[in-house]
C-alpha cells in the first residue's frame, strides 16, 4: 500500500510539472504574440496559427489590449496554480501531512482557481459588449469557456483548505497534549 501511494503521488506530481511547464509557454508564447501584434499586427497573423485578431485590432486597440490581458492573466493564473501543486509535492510529509506550508499552498490554490473562474466571467461579459459591435471573438473565448468550472473547482478546493487548517489545529493540540 505504501509503495502504491508513492508511486501515485510521483505520477500525480510528474504530470503537474509537466502542465506547469506547458502552461509556462503557453503564457509565454501568449505574451510575445501579444507584443509582437502591437508592433507588427500583419507579421501576427503568422505566429497565431488560425486565430486571426487582426479585426479585432482594426476595430480597437482597446478592446484588443483588455481581452488579451485578460487571456493573459487567466493562462499565468493557471500556471501559478500547477506551480503550487508542484510545490505541494516538494513539502509533503506523509507521516505528518498537516503543516502551516501545505494548508497555505492549497489556499493559494483556491485563491488562483477562483480569480480565473471571476476573470473568465469578467472577460465572457466584456467580450459579449464587443461582439454587439459585430465583431466574432470565438477564437479568444476558448480561454474562459470553463469559466464556472473554475469557480466550482475552487470553492470545492476553499473547503478542503478550510478542513485541512482545522486538521492542522487539531494536529497541534494533539501534538501538545502527548
Amino acid at each position: 500500500m505504501r509503495k502504491t501511494t508513492n508511486t501515485l503521488l510521483w505520477v500525480i506530481d510528474v504530470i503537474s510539472t509537466l502542465i506547469f511547464c506547458a502552461m509556462c509557454a503557453t503564457s509565454a508564447y501568449l505574451l510575445i504574440l501579444f507584443f509582437y501584434h502591437l508592433f507588427d499586427s500583419e507579421g501576427a497573423k503568422i505566429w497565431m496559427s488560425g486565430n486571426d485578431l487582426s479585426q479585432l485590432f482594426s476595430l480597437s486597440k482597446a478592446h484588443f489590449v483588455i481581452l488579451y490581458s485578460f487571456t493573459l492573466a487567466i493562462s499565468v493564473l493557471k500556471a501559478f496554480v500547477f506551480y503550487f501543486t508542484t510545490k505541494i509535492f516538494s513539502t509533503l510529509n506523509l507521516v505528518k501531512p498537516f503543516s502551516p506550508e501545505i494548508a497555505t499552498l492549497i489556499s493559494r490554490i483556491s485563491y488562483m482557481i477562483l480569480a480565473v473562474g471571476i476573470l473568465g466571467i469578467i472577460a465572457f461579459r466584456y467580450s459579449e459588449i464587443v461582439e454587439t459591435k459585430g465583431m466574432a471573438l470565438s477564437e479568444l473565448q476558448t480561454w474562459w469557456d470553463d469559466k464556472y468550472a473554475y469557480l466550482l473547482m475552487g470553492s470545492i478546493i476553499f473547503v478542503i483548505a478550510q478542513v485541512f487548517k482545522k486538521g492542522l489545529e487539531i494536529q497541534s493540540e494533539n501534538d501538545l497534549t502527548v
